[in-house]
């Protein structure tokens, strides 16, 4: 099989395995649902394939994004700057008034590079201190109002 068709393989195998239900990592979940509620624009950004995204999103029960960005939709992924920059494209805003969670360094440093509020929560893997750099324990207990501190 070329490239192309391992890709797929792999990613059919993996969407087929999708289960009923989202895994929710503490506390976003919540705040996802603050942010639709509040009516504030959510997109994820993800190097996965768009289609698997899609798949993962059309699992959670409420309509949790505005526009899905995925490794598929741009020519250059994490860590470089054009998922952001994409996705605030997508939504017809300025990357400077977006905040972005990622749990990875490469995740980190591409929405560093597009110029959101990066904040990093690491998961399996050490996100490094740099100076700057924004880093939290958890998503749980965060609210919009804690989003809106970022920019003051």
């Amino acid at each position: 099989m070329d490239t192309e068709a391992i890709v797929q393989h792999l990613t059919d195998s993996v969407v087929a395995r999708i289960n009923e239900s989202v895994a929710w990592r503490p506390g976003a979940k919540e705040l996802l649902w603050e942010l639709k509620r509040k009516k504030i624009k959510t997109a994820l950004v993800t190097m996965s394939l768009h289609r698997m995204a899609e798949e993962v999103v059309n699992k959670i029960p409420f309509k949790a994004f505005d526009v899905i960005v995925g490794g598929d939709d741009v020519l250059r992924g994490k860590p470089f700057a054009d998922p952001y920059l994409k996705a605030a494209e997508l939504l017809g805003v300025d990357p400077a008034d977006c905040v972005a969670f990622e749990d990875s360094n490469t995740g980190l440093r591409s929405a560093e590079a597009a110029g959101t509020k990066a904040v990093g929560i690491p998961n399996f893997i050490e996100i490094p201190i740099i100076p700057g750099r924004i880093l939290w324990p958890t998503l749980e207990g965060v609210r919009v109002k804690d989003l809106q501190k970022l920019f003051s």
